[in-house]
């Protein structure tokens, strides 16, 4: 094979390159990765000062145990680094070095470092052709042939044809001037062909975010590193400040409890009795739930003394607590109110407040429970007028219910309070 037929192959596959459609993994969009090639070469070593001579015949050429290696890193779509290692020999009586006829085996060994230019790559010939890479390359190496070794200075063209991502076959042309080979026989000039296979360490990256394909979790869509290659995910969180399932994006008053039916706002209640004014019979005049709304109706109750079958304790029971607190309920305030109204037409009497709970908790706790929670009612009623010394107090804990502690509303029933006239 002539260096001229190289030439000729070489410049053909420019011509009949024709523009393809770049697929979204196309090889040549793969920039850094490492590459191997394992091949054959020839080396033409015709005695001329110029190792370009094209008119050399076959057997001026070494073609026997040959092999390469490469190893070749890309750094980017246009430069690569290499380090390439020949081995070659001429055979006795079956060629000649510088125009000598040899008589016996002679090897040939390099070992170069190259630059690679990427020109197809410049010139945007490989973005319509994908299989193809085509480069200029040049370096320097140690060239040892027939016993003679010496620095070498290095160029040549050289080309990629690639079958896929990973496989390809590459053919490269390298022109060796030796430096220091004097008139030393059989150390001239000389040129290098050589035929490889290539096999490319990839890690894909196809939609270009820098996050390897093997541990991007959106591999076909850009993201961020912190995400797992993932695009960024603004959240936003709702928010309910007041807790009455209303967000407050939407809630026209997100800081006060109220109705999904109002804005989130509270349904109007003009009397503050805990009573809507869409259910209450009095809305301007705060009653119990009991009379819908509307004040406790008997104006001159009567309250025996030690009788539990009043109105005043049947109002006290109404004063419910949460489990395990001794706050009121909302609904409890208009009841007090109507609580205070009856005690007061009794001013020299006394009054016992008793307080009890569910079974819910140790005894002792029940106990002091039971105690907070009819202080509570007690300090209300003294708050609103009435004699310290009209009222005192008794705590039963739970050793005294009313319903099954074994039910839900058996034990709201059970957290109560009693209040009868003892004097």
């Amino acid at each position: 094979m002539k260096f001229f037929s190289m030439i000729l192959f070489f410049v053909g596959g420019l011509v009949i390159a024709q523009p393809q459609q770049l697929p979204e993994d196309s090889v040549n969009a793969i920039n850094r990765a490492l590459i191997l090639k394992f091949g054959l070469n020839l080396v033409d070593s015709t005695g001329d000062k110029s190792p370009f001579n094209i008119f050399s015949d076959f057997d001026e050429k070494a073609f026997s145990n040959n092999f390469n290696i490469e190893l070749e890193y890309r750094f980017s779509k246009l430069v690569s680094f290499a380090g390439i290692l020949n081995t070659n020999k001429w055979k006795a009586n079956k060629g000649n070095i510088d125009g000598i006829m040899i008589t016996e085996d002679y090897n040939y060994l390099s070992i170069d470092l190259d630059l690679k230019y990427y020109y197809g790559e410049a010139l945007g010939w490989s973005d319509q052709n994908d299989w193809l890479e085509l480069y200029l390359h040049g370096g320097v190496g140690i060239a040892k042939q027939a016993g003679n070794s010496g620095a070498s200075l290095n160029f040549g063209p050289g080309a990629n044809f690639w079958f896929s991502n990973k496989l390809g076959l590459n053919i490269n042309g390298t022109g060796k001037w030796l430096l220091n080979h004097g008139d030393n026989l059989y150390s001239s000039n000389h040129f290098q062909y050589s035929v490889a296979l290539m096999y490319r360490f990839v890690e894909h990256d196809n939609d270009n975010d820098g996050v390897r394909n093997k541990i991007d979790e959106c591999p076909n869509t850009p993201g961020i590193k912190e995400n797992n290659g993932c695009p960024e995910i603004i959240q936003i969180i709702e928010v309910d400040s007041d807790g009455d399932f209303v967000f407050d994006s939407v809630d026209d008053c997100p800081k006060i409890k109220g109705s999904a039916t109002n804005n989130g706002c509270p349904l109007p209640d003009s009397d503050n009795d805990g009573i809507t004014d869409a259910a209450d019979e009095c809305p301007n005049t705060p009653g119990i739930e009991s009379n819908n709304g509307c004040p406790y109706k008997t104006s001159t109750p009567k309250i025996p003394i030690e009788d539990r079958n009043t109105d005043l304790n049947s109002l006290s029971r109404k004063i419910l607590f949460d489990s395990g607190n001794y706050n009121f309920r909302q609904e409890a305030y208009p009841v007090l109110l109507e609580m205070v109204r009856i005690i007061k037409q009794f001013p020299d009497s006394v009054f016992k407040i008793e307080g009890h709970t569910d079974s819910a908790g140790s005894y002792e706790t029940n106990r002091r429970l039971s105690q907070t929670r009819i202080n509570s009612v007690r300090n209300y009623l003294i708050d609103c007028g009435i004699p310290v010394e009209n009222i005192i107090t008794e705590a039963f804990g739970e050793t005294r219910p009313i319903a099954s502690n074994l039910l839900k509303e058996g034990r709201e029933l059970n957290r109560r309070v009693e209040i009868i006239r003892i004097e």
